[in-house]
């Protein structure tokens, strides 16, 4: 009898732990569709307001759709980096509501699981979360920044070799307005209007009857004749107008501009950036605490992509049961979880100016991962009491 009831306990313990991994996995799937569905459409937001400049810079310079397309898929890193760690803490708010609404979590818990057991399909969400946003953030995402700053330069520069469009109103860099009436294909230039506000203070305006666009190696010239230079000062609110049967505009200062770019801290890899003193040292513009600051920042953020997801299902979880639901309890949680990791994007600007407590960095995290524990510990314990038998004398 004893052989059989070892037997049958086994058996039991088996058909528990089948249909334990089995819970495991449709929790997992529930928590997996929303959290795509909600990538999805934040992705598709934060990517159409990001790319919207790049479009501008297409347009202005005559490219086609597909280079577009290549920076849209350049930006994509980056948008990915923000956009997963508030995706899964959406969407884990929305799965346990939704669980807890249509009495699912309910029959659950009444088996005997505890939340601390139950949480381990968020747990697995979270962790491949965290995954993926620190193969984002250390291998793709640099790659991507530099490769689109790049693609951008050489789109500016490409167009100042093709300045000769006709009627538009062309913008080679940030300052520069040129408007062509006529040209042809040796660079001759029929009518031409050029505006130069680089220099705020004193903006100049020209304009001719005739020019000519001369390249030679990275030298780029505009030659125009039987026209007029308008020069204002803003200082003396003064207008001085000069004719000339020719005048000589170097383009190769803008070309210059748009080939020689200073590196930002984004494009940078971790390594690289735990080391600011060589980045200074080769050509880094940037203070040391900024490097420093980048670095912290991205070990610190696919951390948020594990523990908000837990922090939303211990807030949900531990809660009290009321017939009007949990809606502020999911406000608080939600408002709470995207201050913290509000935070932990914004905190960055403190870092650089006090690099010795880049500790402060990880603290939102750290803060998440407390709440969570004490939540789920303190439900926990009230389970426990509520298990003591009482003993009346």
């Amino acid at each position: 009898m004893t052989k059989y009831a070892e037997l049958g306990k086994l058996h039991l313990t088996l058909g528990v732990k089948r249909l334990v991994n089995r819970l495991d996995r449709y929790l997992f799937m529930q928590q997996l569709g929303p959290f795509g569905f909600f990538a999805l459409v934040l992705v598709g937001i934060i990517w159409l307001t990001q790319t919207l400049p790049l479009m501008e810079i297409i347009i202005d310079n005559g490219h086609s759709g597909m280079i577009f397309l290549e920076f849209a898929a350049l930006i994509l890193p980056n948008v990915l980096t923000v956009v997963l760690s508030v995706a899964v803490f959406v969407s884990t708010l929305f799965t346990v509501n939704r669980l807890l609404g249509e009495s699912e979590m309910v029959v659950i818990l009444s088996s005997g699981l505890s939340p601390t057991r139950i949480i381990r399909a968020t747990v697995a969400v979270g962790t491949i979360v965290m995954l993926a946003m620190f193969v984002l953030i250390v291998v793709l995402m640099p790659r991507s920044t530099t490769r689109l700053a790049d693609r951008i330069a050489e789109v500016r520069e490409n167009s100042l070799m093709s300045l000769l469009r006709e009627k538009q109103f062309v913008h080679p860099v940030s300052g520069v307005t040129i408007y062509i009436k006529d040209s042809s294909k040796t660079g001759q230039i029929e009518g031409i209007f050029l505006n130069d506000q680089r220099d705020p203070a004193q903006p100049v305006t020209y304009s001719a009857k005739q020019a000519l666009l001369l390249q030679d190696n990275n030298e780029l010239q505009l030659v125009m004749s039987q026209g007029i230079m308008q020069r204002y000062s803003v200082s003396s609110t003064i207008l001085n107008i000069i004719e000339f049967d020719q005048f000589v505009f170097d383009l190769s200062s803008i070309v210059a501009q748009t080939r020689d770019r200073i590196r930002v801290p984004s494009e940078y890899f971790i390594s690289e950036l735990l080391d600011p003193e060589q980045i200074i040292t080769d050509g880094g513009a940037l203070s040391a605490g900024v490097y420093f600051s980048e670095a912290h920042l991205r070990l610190a953020l696919p951390l948020m992509g594990l523990v908000l997801p837990l922090y939303a299902f211990s807030m949900l979880m531990t809660a009290n049961y009321k017939r009007t639901g949990l809606g502020l309890r999911i406000s608080l949680t939600g408002a709470s979880g995207i201050f913290l990791l509000g935070t932990t994007l914004t905190i960055k600007t403190w870092v650089s100016t006090n690099p010795e407590m880049y500790l402060v960095a990880y603290a939102p995290a750290l803060i998440c991962m407390i709440l969570s524990l004490t939540a789920l510990t303190r439900n926990r314990v009230r389970r426990n009491l509520r298990q003591v038998p009482v003993v009346v004398a």
